[in-house]
């Protein structure tokens, strides 16, 4: 089962602009249930970072800095200024580290408009995957962050995966042996 939450301030740019006490503000209000599986507690409970999601941007400096590295020369959808639609966290792993995948929509639009992202704490680096369909069946992917290593085939990936829900489904099938 998989949980989301809005937050109508999320933005890659707006929220870094705005800073933590707005985002923090904006998101407080909201409702964030519970993370469903005993795995995932677990895991929240072994490392507090596993928590994290986009709804985080502008509050956690690491994963901040990371996506707005990742992001840089790219022009990102106004969409994720206006509100978007977060869903909790995932592990994965792959060449040797493992790290958190992340998974935005366009509010009221999400088949059409998704972002993920694949964000490593312990080195604060992301690789990511913005999805824009054009109504008639073509995907425009936009792959941010790859610099040719592991990510540029097993990032894309879980990437591609947790834009279509498999990892979502299976997510015991992306945690790649280094």
């Amino acid at each position: 089962m998989t949980i989301r939450r809005i937050i109508p301030a999320l933005t890659l740019t707006a929220a870094l602009v705005l800073g933590p006490a707005a985002l923090a503000q904006e998101s407080g209000a909201q409702d964030t249930g519970t993370q469903g599986t005993a795995e995932q507690a677990t895991a929240q409970a072994a490392a507090p970072e596993m928590g994290l999601t986009l709804a985080d941007l502008g509050r956690d400096q690491g994963l901040t800095a990371a996506v707005e590295k990742m992001a840089e020369g790219h022009q990102m959808p106004e969409w994720l200024r206006e509100g978007a639609v977060i869903s909790p966290s995932q592990t994965v792993a792959f060449g040797g580290q493992e790290y958190l995948a992340m998974i935005a929509c366009k509010q009221h639009d999400c088949a059409e408009n998704q972002f993920a992202v694949l964000y490593a704490p312990g080195s604060g680096t992301a690789h990511g995957v913005l999805s824009v369909r054009d109504g008639e069946g073509a995907e425009l992917l936009t792959w941010l962050g790859m610099a040719g290593g592991p990510e540029t085939i097993d990032g894309r990936t879980i990437l591609y995966a947790a834009l279509t829900g498999s990892l979502a489904n299976h997510p015991q099938d992306f945690r790649y042996a280094e």
